[in-house]
């Protein structure tokens, strides 16, 4: 059995023009958080908030990864091979437009991150 494990921390706030107008302020300061939809292999497979961490147990072989908020917005489509007892680990973001991006992630990505860690093997829903 293989894993994909998939990190998303915390998010600072940064000041940017988006964040500093009044309006931007007050959406950025009162917005719900929201969860993206972590899909493999084109079925949705679970979901992940803020501060999470979540890994998927997978057989070997090829598979592509995404994540999606709401339907139209959606990272890049990555694909991996994995061999038997691989694990990979990928790092959800958000653009300054509130896109998700998702990317592989570095040795350095998973001292930061210090949330919850869910482990389970994919299932079909949303």
């Amino acid at each position: 059995m293989s894993a994909i494990r998939i990190l998303r921390p915390k998010q600072d706030w940064k000041a940017t023009p988006r964040t500093v107008l009044p309006t931007g302020l007050i959406v950025h300061l009162f917005k719900p958080h929201f969860d993206y939809t972590v899909v493999l292999d084109d079925h949705a497979v679970g979901k992940i908030g803020d501060d999470q961490e979540r890994v998927f147990n997978v057989e070997p072989g090829q598979h592509s990864l995404h994540v999606r908020f709401v339907g139209l917005r959606r990272s890049k489509e990555l694909r991996m091979a994995l061999k038997e007892g691989e694990e990979r680990r990928y790092l959800v973001g958000t653009t300054g437009l509130g896109w998700p991006t998702l990317r592989e992630a570095s040795p350095d990505d998973g001292a930061e991150t210090q949330g919850t860690s869910i482990s389970e093997a994919p299932t079909q829903g949303d």
